[in-house]
Formats: structure tokens, C-alpha cells, sequence
């Protein structure tokens, strides 16, 4: 099939526009909120590689494996990762521009409009699988693309190979799977399905998605326990308009790119062959909102509609493209609630003046369907560097005979993995815990103890194993989300090392339907 070449990617715009990303996520590091909650659970999945976790694919662990690796345990190693992948989207967001045939005008909307769209700015400053997800979903969209634009068989192995890989970093890319493959049976390129090569593609993607399947297994569909304990304490709170709305508000200015996108892929003729870009939108909204998802299980397939979007204003005001640029003023407005460029007490007072003020309060909705007066996201980033120092201090108070036998424990998994992240800063023992993956990795035979320093975010009462349980702090940073109950366990009750085989196969048998390993 002789297809003419595409236009060639702008490169000022392409590095200015990665210029500008690198910026905003220096200054938003230099201001120092710190770590995210779930970032320092996944930055613990580095120290223990496997072919899954119990939040899901294995991914985002071997790249914290590797971040660690290379790059050591900070800030700046967390959050470089996620910055390549943000840079990465650029280039490939370009790229399916000029794929549909956009010139430079059209990459300038295309690539602002994702720049700074509060939810991509957001997403993509967290070292969490939602980036790598977003990544993977436009690289699906650019591969599928090239698939019926150039007919080629080494577009359809590279697609097989990027599914693959979207499959080993977030389970959610199966919706949009659902959805594209909806999309082609109801546009032209349905044909498509009568390829030879789709099934080779399919077989590639089976292939290395296969290890974290049989892990799933083994484990048995830890998956599934994590999905029901979402749907039983978050998505219960999700109602029509949580998903709806934010649908609208998510990418701020950036609207006017994505939803006209969404028209032309619909309308136009030229981009007629990738209609099923355009299909796949609403068929995800619907299926999304039949399933109870959460409003950002929708994000990773706007960058698309954002390059469709860049073409449309291209064409309609051509060399005077970049006046549209001015529609972007409200998404510069809104950063501080994506990306943490205000010092804590400044964004807090910032968020309550555009609540109280202009009623403005999405951005302060937390999970549990309250509004506060700061966002969730930067309220857990506060609190666990102070956990970690205050439990050291307690640690090297005992006496160094007391140390050699004091286990660390942590009930969530925010604090056992600040615990373990800064550990070697603190010279703490390995923290222990049975939350979310930390139980994949406890060992049946714990170091000799008859103490624990216990870290909890509830009040406990006596213990069932230690005479004594003796509350040390009950700790709440101003701007933190969560409170730290710490105590001081003494006195077993019994033979600490069977007591602690005993919880674990409990812990094991409930959470993975194992006995042990």
C-alpha cells in the first residue's frame, strides 16, 4: 500500500513543550510536599521483583526495582522515572498527529492541551501505574494507527508487543481493549478482524502477558480480592455524576482540544479510517459507568482525542492556530490543584478561597465523598518522613539488647513503606507487615523478637500476643490524612515465633487463599 510519508514531527515545539514539563515537575519537587502514600508502597515493590503484586501487574515494580537500582532511594529517583514517561507521551502524542496528517499548529494545540491538562499534569507527576498506563494506552492508539494506515505486518507485531506490555502494567488497558475492538467492529475497519496477522498480534501479547497470568493463579486471582475491597470502600461512593462531571472539568481549557477530537474522528472523512478511535470513547464511557468505575479509569484515552483535536483547530484556523493557545489560560489557573507547585499553607488557603468563594470544589472531593480543605493527593504526601523519625527515636531509646529483639511492624501499607524507604536514613530494622503486597514478602521465620514497635492508623486495644501494650504517640502532622497510633508491645504471651507463623498462614489463607508459600 503506497501511503504518502507523514508530516514530520515540529521539533522546537516537541522540546519546548518538554522543556516546559521538566520544569514544572522540578518545581513541584523543590517545594517539598514529599512522597505519596501509594508512591512509597510502590518504590517497596522495587526491593522484591515478581511477576505480579497484589495491586496488580508487575510493571511499575521492576521499574522502581530499577529506579533504585541506578538512581538510589529519593524524591528525585521516584519521580524521574514517571518524568520520562511524561516526555515519552509527548513525543508519541506528536507523533499520532502527524500521523493523522497535522502539521505543526496542530502538534502546538495537541501538545499543550496534554501539557497542561490538570489531570495529565496530576497523574503524571506520581510515581504510580496510572502514568505507565497512560503511556501504554496512547501507544496502543499511535501502534493501532499504523496498523491500518500502513498495512505493514511489523505494525501488527509491535502492537502485540505494546499490549503485551499494557498488560504487565495496569489490568484496566482490558476496558479499553473492550472498547477499541468495539470501536473497529462498528467502523469500516472491521475487516481487520479477518487478518491473519491480528491473531500473531494476539499470540505475541498473550505470550508476554502469560508469567503475571500464572502468577494470578497461583496466588489465586489476588486481583479479584483487591478489585471487591475497591468496590466495597471507595467505588461504593462513586454515583453517576462523580463519573460524569469530572469527565468535563478533568482537562480543564484542554476540552476544547478533546472533545471537537472526539467529533472529527466521528465526522471527518479524512480521519475516516480511524474512526474507531472515535467509537471507542462512548463504548468505554458506558461500560465504565455500568461497572462503577472510578471517573479516572477514563483518562488514557484522551491523549487520542487531544491529537484528532489538535488536526481539527488546525484546519479550521490555520496559520492563526496559536491564538488558541489563550484557551489554555483557566489550565495555568488551576495547576496548583494538579501538581504541587504552592507551598502547603498557600495551597490550602488557595483551595478554600476557590471553594468557598466560586464554589469550587472538585478538586477537595476525597474518596470517602467529603469535601476538605485540601486535595487527598497532597494531604497524603505529609506525615511519614515525621512517623519514620519519631518510631527511630523511640527505637534507639531502648537499650541495645532490647534493639536486637524489637520488631518493626506497620499496619497499613503507606507505613511500612515509608519504613522501608527510609530505613537506611534512619537505621531501622526491615518494617514487617501483612498490608496489601508487604504480605507477599514477609518471611514464615521473622527475626528473633519479643517486642514489636507497632505502627497503626486506629487506636488498638490489648494485644492477643504481649502482656503489655503501651501507647507511645498518637501522631497527626498538620496537613497529613492520616493519624499514627505507635506503641511499645512487650511480654509475649507465648512462643513469638509460632504466633507468628500461626497470623501469617491466617493472613495468607484470607488474603491469597494460601497456607504459606
Amino acid at each position: 500500500m503506497n501511503t504518502p510519508a507523514p508530516p514530520s514531527i515540529h521539533l522546537p515545539i516537541l522540546f519546548g513543550l518538554q522543556a516546559v514539563k521538566i520544569f514544572l515537575t522540578v518545581a513541584a519537587v523543590l517545594v517539598g510536599y514529599g512522597l505519596h502514600r501509594d508512591e512509597y508502597l510502590y518504590l517497596a515493590e522495587g526491593s522484591h521483583p515478581m511477576w505480579g503484586y497484589m495491586e496488580g501487574p508487575p510493571m511499575i515494580g521492576w521499574v522502581a526495582g530499577l529506579s533504585r537500582l541506578f538512581l538510589g532511594s529519593s524524591v528525585w529517583a521516584a519521580k524521574l522515572p514517571v518524568l520520562l514517561v511524561g516526555l515519552l507521551c509527548l513525543y508519541l502524542l506528536l507523533k499520532l498527529v502527524t500521523e493523522f496528517g497535522g502539521g505543526k499548529y496542530a502538534q502546538l494545540i495537541a501538545g499543550a492541551a496534554w501539557l497542561l491538562s490538570p489531570a495529565f499534569l496530576g497523574t503524571n507527576y506520581l510515581f504510580q501505574p496510572v502514568s505507565f498506563n497512560q503511556l501504554a494506552w496512547l501507544a496502543i492508539g499511535l501502534a493501532l494507527v499504523r496498523v491500518v494506515k500502513y498495512e505493514r505486518p511489523k505494525d501488527w507485531y509491535l502492537l502485540g508487543g505494546i499490549v503485551g506490555l499494557a498488560l504487565l502494567t495496569k489490568y484496566s488497558v482490558v476496558f479499553y481493549l473492550i472498547a477499541l475492538f468495539a470501536g473497529l467492529l462498528l467502523s469500516p475497519q472491521r475487516k481487520l478482524f479477518l487478518q491473519p496477522k491480528l491473531w500473531v498480534a494476539a499470540g505475541i501479547a498473550f505470550v508476554i502477558w502469560l508469567p503475571n497470568l500464572l502468577w494470578q493463579w497461583y496466588y489465586d486471582f489476588p486481583v479479584v480480592t483487591h478489585m471487591e475491597e475497591l468496590a466495597r470502600t471507595q467505588l461504593v461512593n462513586m454515583s453517576t455524576a462523580d463519573f460524569l462531571i469530572p469527565q468535563i472539568i478533568f482537562h480543564g481549557g484542554s476540552l476544547f482540544v478533546w472533545a471537537p477530537g472526539l467529533y472529527w474522528l466521528l465526522r471527518n472523512e479524512k480521519l475516516r479510517p480511524y474512526r474507531f478511535l472515535g467509537i471507542a470513547y462512548p463504548v468505554l464511557l458506558l461500560l465504565l459507568l455500568a461497572l462503577s468505575g472510578k471517573s479516572y479509569y477514563m483518562m488514557g484515552i484522551y491523549a487520542s482525542l487531544m491529537a484528532a483535536g489538535g488536526l481539527f483547530w488546525e484546519r479550521i484556523l490555520k496559520e492563526k492556530s496559536w491564538w488558541f493557545l489563550i484557551m489554555f489560560t483557566g489550565n495555568v489557573f488551576l495547576m496548583p490543584f494538579s501538581i504541587p507547585i504552592l507551598p502547603i499553607e498557600k495551597m490550602k488557603a488557595f483551595g478554600v478561597y476557590m471553594r468557598d468563594q466560586w464554589n469550587f470544589s472538585p478538586p477537595l472531593r476525597w474518596e470517602d465523598g467529603t469535601v476538605r480543605d485540601l486535595r487527598q493527593d497532597y494531604a497524603d504526601m505529609h506525615g511519614w518522613e515525621e512517623m519514620v523519625q519519631t518510631v527511630a527515636e523511640y527505637y534507639y531509646a531502648l537499650p541495645e539488647e532490647e534493639r536486637r529483639n524489637t520488631m518493626i511492624y506497620a499496619g497499613n501499607y503507606g507505613q511500612a513503606g515509608a519504613l522501608a524507604f527510609f530505613r537506611k536514613k534512619y537505621d531501622l530494622p526491615e518494617p514487617y507487615s501483612f498490608n496489601a503486597s508487604f504480605i507477599l514478602w514477609v518471611p514464615e521465620e521473622a527475626a528473633p523478637f519479643d517486642r514489636q514497635i507497632a505502627v497503626e492508623d486506629y487506636p488498638w486495644g490489648p494485644s492477643d500476643f504481649f502482656e503489655s501494650t503501651e501507647t507511645l504517640t498518637v501522631q497527626q502532622s498538620p496537613f497529613a490524612r492520616e493519624t499514627h497510633h505507635i506503641y511499645y508491645l512487650t511480654g509475649p504471651t507465648g512462643d513469638t515465633q509460632e504466633a507468628w507463623r500461626a497470623v501469617l498462614e491466617e493472613q495468607r489463607r484470607e488474603r491469597l487463599g494460601l497456607g504459606g508459600e
